[in-house]
C-alpha cells in the first residue's frame, strides 16, 4: 500500500472517531456568549452607578475649587482719603465704539470709597447682572490702578491703570496701562460729574 492511501485511511479512521455534535455546542456556545454580556452590562451599569456618585458627591466641590481659583487681581490695599473718593456718574449714550457693540451705553454711576472699594450701578438694560457690584482701586499720587469690572465685562484682563484729574466737579480718565477695550471706554468716554 503506498504511502498516498496509507494517510488516506488513517484520516478516515480519526474523522469517524471525532462526531461533532453542532447543535449541543452551539447552544453550549450561546449560553456562555449570554452569561458574558449580562456580566459586561451588570458591570458597566457599576460603574456608572459608581461615577454618578462621585460626581453628586464630589460634583460640588470641585466646582467650589474651580470658581475659587477664577483668575480675579487681588483686592487692592486700602486708599488714604484724598480728593478721588466721591461719587460720580457719566452718560454714555451715543459714544459708540465698544460701548454701542457690548449694549452699556447709557447713564453709569460710580462711587470711590475711602476705604478703596468701587461701587458702580450699570445703564438700565445693560444685561450686568450683579448685586452689588463691588471692585477695588489704589491711588498713587494723581495715578489710580483698578480691577473695576474683573468678574464681568473685564475677566482675565488683570488690572488697569489710569491717570486722574478732578477740576472742580468734573473728573477726567486717561488710561496710562490698560488691556481692558470696555474698561478703557466706559472711563475714559466722556468726563464724569461728581453727583
Amino acid at each position: 500500500m503506498s504511502i498516498d492511501k496509507r494517510v488516506k485511511a488513517a484520516l478516515e479512521r480519526s474523522s469517524q472517531i471525532v462526531d461533532p455534535d453542532v447543535a449541543r455546542d452551539l447552544s453550549s456556545v450561546r449560553r456562555k456568549t449570554r452569561r458574558a454580556v449580562i456580566r459586561q452590562r451588570i458591570g458597566v451599569t457599576l460603574v456608572a452607578a459608581a461615577l454618578a456618585a462621585l460626581a453628586l458627591f464630589f460634583g460640588p466641590r470641585v466646582l467650589d475649587v474651580i470658581r475659587s481659583q477664577r483668575h480675579v487681581p487681588a483686592n487692592l490695599p486700602s486708599v488714604s482719603a484724598g480728593p478721588l473718593p466721591g461719587s460720580y456718574r457719566a452718560d454714555l449714550t451715543g459714544a459708540g465704539g465698544s460701548i454701542a457693540s457690548l449694549n452699556v451705553d447709557g447713564v453709569w454711576s460710580m462711587t470711590f470709597n475711602g476705604d478703596g472699594s468701587i461701587v458702580w450701578n450699570p445703564p438700565l438694560g445693560a444685561g450686568l447682572i450683579e448685586s452689588l457690584p463691588r471692585d477695588t482701586y489704589q491711588v498713587s499720587g494723581t495715578r489710580f490702578s483698578t480691577n473695576l469690572f474683573a468678574r464681568s465685562l473685564c475677566q482675565g484682563s488683570g488690572i488697569g491703570t489710569y491717570e486722574w484729574v478732578r477740576s472742580g466737579g468734573t473728573l477726567t480718565l486717561v488710561a496710562t496701562s490698560e488691556a481692558c477695550a470696555v474698561r478703557r471706554a466706559i472711563l475714559t468716554s466722556t468726563p464724569w460729574q461728581a453727583t
